[in-house]
C-alpha cells in the first residue's frame, strides 16, 4: 500500500486507491496488511495463531496476544516425523487444564501436554493489531512468532467433540485413535503448507 501509517496513529490517512490485500491467516514478522472492509476472515480477526483480545486503552483498535503452542514434554514423535503443536485454549482456565494432561500421542508413554509461550516480540508474545475504518480494514502485526505453528482452529474443535463423545476403556480407545489420525492429518497438512 502507498503511503506510511502506524495502527497508533490518530488519524490513518486517507488514501484515494488502496490496494487491497488478500487474507493472510498466518501473518507473521513485523508487517502491516490492508483488507477491504467487506473481508470476512478480516472482519472476525481470523488468526491461524492461537490469539486472544488484549486490553488496550484506544478504544479503536482492537489488540490481541499470541498464546504460544501446547507442546508435548517428552517432545515425542508422530508416527510421520512431525510433533505435537496443539492450540492452546483462550481462556485461562481452560489453558491450565490444558497442561499436564497426558500427551495425545498414542505411542507416547511419559509426555504430559505443556505451553511453549510466544515471546518473539522483544520478550513478550506477539501483537496483532486491528483498526477498521470505512474504507479498509488495517491490520499490523509486531514480533515474529518463535515457536511452532499450532494446530489448525477446525482440527482443534473436532478434537474437541471426539473428545466428548464415548465413555469407558472402549471410549477411550476410539477417542485415542481418532485423535492419532487428526493429528497425522494435520501434521501432513502442516508439512505441504510449510514446502
Amino acid at each position: 500500500m502507498a503511503g506510511e501509517w502506524d495502527i497508533n496513529d490518530a488519524h490513518i490517512p486517507f488514501i484515494q486507491e488502496l490496494a487491497y490485500e488478500k487474507f493472510n491467516e498466518w501473518a507473521d514478522g513485523h508487517v502491516r496488511h490492508v483488507y477491504h472492509p467487506t473481508d470476512d476472515h478480516a472482519r472476525k480477526h481470523i488468526s491461524g495463531w492461537a490469539m486472544r483480545n488484549t486490553n488496550n486503552h484506544n478504544v479503536s483498535i482492537l489488540k490481541k496476544s499470541c498464546l504460544g503452542v501446547l507442546i508435548c514434554t517428552a517432545r515425542c514423535k508422530l508416527p510421520n516425523g512431525g510433533q505435537i503443536n496443539l492450540r492452546p485454549a483462550i481462556c485461562d482456565k481452560a489453558r491450565r487444564k490444558q497442561q499436564g494432561r497426558a500427551c495425545p500421542n498414542r505411542h507416547c508413554k511419559a509426555g504430559r501436554l505443556e505451553v511453549l509461550p510466544c515471546r518473539g516480540h522483544c520478550g513478550y508474545p506477539v501483537t496483532h493489531y486491528w483498526r477498521h475504518t470505512e474504507k479498509a480494514i488495517f491490520f499490523q502485526a509486531k514480533g515474529s512468532h518463535d515457536h511452532p505453528k499450532p494446530e489448525s482452529k477446525t482440527s482443534g474443535e473436532t478434537r474437541k467433540l471426539i473428545g466428548a463423545t464415548g465413555s469407558g476403556a472402549k471410549g477411550t480407545a476410539a477417542r485415542s485413535k481418532k485423535l492419532s489420525v487428526l493429528l497425522l492429518r494435520d501434521a501432513a497438512l502442516g508439512n505441504k503448507v510449510a514446502g
